[in-house]
């Protein structure tokens, strides 16, 4: 294998694939935690095979999709720095990669892990016992979910004063909403997977679901790879991943911009859209706030403006 090479395919762009986020816990696992980590293996994802031990490095739940976060009080600012995830682990694996060939040797995961461990210990053992308490690993999932996008999205959409701020029947309102997407979410699993039909997923289902999300998870990589291989060698180097993240994102937030403001749904943006957001902006309803700073004014018409011109060239 080329020396310069990093196996990040599944870093820059698989984790809408393979879903999840990847929290650091001291014990290093947990049942509950491996239940939702159950989509993931070493097979599957050339970075876990190459550079990580999954053992050390739990998935859970996307936070912003959790029953037990108490979001009443905080704030929905869209200019709080959100957790970057993926491009963070990119560059905390350069910087672990102390010989610089673009693969983390052994020593180089432990030390990692060892570093990772302890930051995470500090930032959120708050009594200083070496573990994380129930009250803990709940606080740290409501910070996870403060910083998301998808959490400061949906803190946004169900601030309905506009103060910024998320009071009890705000929260109430945000929590049936996720309440009904997660019921919807096993309904989908249930009409897809469940053959039986007894209303449950067994063992063998789930396997099924399993293979299929990998199967797609691979798809997307080798698709990645094909479009972002500028050197052909088969695989992506660290800064083939960051150009292939970063591209990724800018299609994101795009897609995001058009489904939200596609009003006739033809897909693009056009001069109907424009008429019925130019609308909603005359009146001052919060449909055009498009930054998402509680006002509707300037700026958001400057930026509606700007993504239109964005999606038109969508990289």
């Amino acid at each position: 294998m080329n020396n310069k090479v990093i196996m990040l395919t599944t870093l820059a762009v698989g984790a809408a694939a393979l879903g999840g986020v990847f929290l650091f816990t001291a014990s290093g696992s947990n049942e509950a935690s491996l239940q939702n980590a159950s989509n993931l293996n070493r097979s599957s994802s050339p970075l876990l095979a190459s550079n990580f031990d999954p053992a050390d490095y739990v998935p859970v739940e996307r936070t912003a999709e959790r029953e037990d976060i108490d979001t009443t009080g905080r704030t929905a600012n869209s200019n709080q720095p959100e957790a970057r995830g993926w491009e963070a682990m990119l560059e905390r694996m350069s910087e672990f990669d102390a010989d610089g060939d673009g693969i983390l040797s052994e020593d180089e995961r432990r030390e990692m892990r060892r570093a990772m461990r302890e930051e995470w210990m500090a930032r959120h053992d708050l009594d200083g016992d070496g573990e994380l308490s129930r009250e803990e690993r709940m606080a740290a999932r409501q910070e996870m979910f403060e910083q998301s996008e998808r959490g400061q999205e949906l803190m946004r959409q169900f601030d309905l004063d506009g103060n910024g701020v998320l009071d009890e029947k705000e929260q109430a309102a945000m929590e049936e909403y996720q309440q009904q997407q997660r019921d919807e979410r096993r309904a989908n699993e249930l009409a897809q997977y469940d053959t039986d039909g007894d209303g449950q997923l067994s063992r063998d289902e789930r396997r099924v679901q399993r293979q299929e999300q990998q199967s797609r998870g691979g798809d997307m990589m080798r698709n990645a790879v094909n479009e972002f291989d500028a050197d052909g060698d088969g695989v992506l180097s660290i800064e083939e991943s960051r150009e292939a993240y970063a591209v990724f994102q800018e299609r994101r937030e795009i897609d995001n911009f058009v489904r939200e403001y596609d009003y006739d749904g033809n897909g693009s943006m056009g001069p109907a859209d424009y008429d019925a957001f130019l609308s909603d902006y005359e009146r001052g309803n919060r449909e055009a706030d498009v930054n998402g700073d509680g006002e509707v004014n300037s700026q958001d018409l400057t930026m509606f403006t700007d993504m239109v011109t964005r999606s038109r060239n969508r990289p």
